[in-house]
């Protein structure tokens, strides 16, 4: 074995010794010269193969990358298209609940419209075809829970939330409406909350999942699984985190480089 080789050993051995003790710091900063600038995920879950890491460290693997490159080591959940214009069009079912949903979210912009359809399949074929900027939906009330059947509807359109406000239905019950649009907007600070539909990697526990991303910061507030939508016959399970504590950059990583089929469903602030 040549002298080269046996010096990639010693610098591996060395590295694996840094990785058990948990000395993240140590290994960022010793690979930052063979990574792009910033590493992109896969780089990152590269070298923490290569390293023989387990799924279960590769979250604070992630942080450490976060925290030595800064906002620079990831995009912050959005598409990075342009910022939307101050006039917005927004199409829905009316009724006193959705009104009082569309004066909140009417706020956010500086000129508002709105349109009226007979049912939620049109008011999303209005934003998919781009007659609409916006749609407002229920997606969630205190008495079902998650509404599945517009979770759906999210999907097919391939709508995303922007913003989320909860309206009092009476007797104590709540709904919560979405504005939702097409694409992920581009944000300016990270969101209030995130929701995500995912199906775990081979070897990775719905448990492991979560488990990961609260030692992030990101929060779970609520989980729904259902039925993923090719019948593959496994469970996708959607999560909504509170991400007020959240490294969002080292999630972002975790999620690129980890084996979790996941979709970012929302990125957004309650009004």
């Amino acid at each position: 074995m040549d002298r080269d080789n046996l010096r990639f050993l010693a610098e591996k051995e060395e590295a694996i010794r840094s990785l058990r003790a948990g000395l993240f710091e140590d290994i960022v900063n010793r690979s930052a010269p063979a990574l792009s600038s910033p590493p992109s995920p896969e780089e990152i879950a590269r070298l923490w193969e290569s390293l023989g890491g387990d799924t279960a460290g590769f979250a604070g693997f992630c942080r450490a990358f976060s925290e030595s490159w800064g906002n620079r080591a990831a995009s912050v959940f959005s598409d990075g298209d342009e910022e939307p214009d101050d006039t917005a069009r927004v199409a829905y079912l009316r009724s006193a609940y959705s009104d009082r949903a569309y004066r909140r979210f009417s706020t956010l912009f500086g000129h508002v419209t709105a349109s009226y359809f007979p049912g939620f399949r049109e008011v999303a074929e209005e934003v998919y075809a781009g007659r609409a900027t916006h749609a407002i939906l229920p997606v969630w009330n205190s008495s079902d829970g998650a509404l599945l059947s517009f979770r759906r509807l999210l999907s097919r359109y391939d709508l995303k939330i922007a913003a989320a406000s909860d309206i009092s239905a009476g007797d104590e019950s709540v709904v919560r409406f979405a504005l939702v649009r097409r694409g992920l907007a581009k944000r300016k600070t990270p969101p209030a909350y995130l929701e995500l539909s995912v199906v775990p990697g081979d070897g990775m526990t719905p448990g492991m999942f979560l488990s990961a991303c609260e030692s992030l910061g990101a929060s779970a507030v609520s989980v729904t699984a259902h039925p993923t939508e090719s019948g593959e016959g496994r469970e996708a399970l959607d999560f909504r985190f509170d991400m007020t504590h959240a490294d969002t950059a080292a999630l972002y990583l975790y999620l690129e480089g980890s084996h979790a089929r996941y979709e970012t469903i929302g990125s957004y602030d309650m009004i």
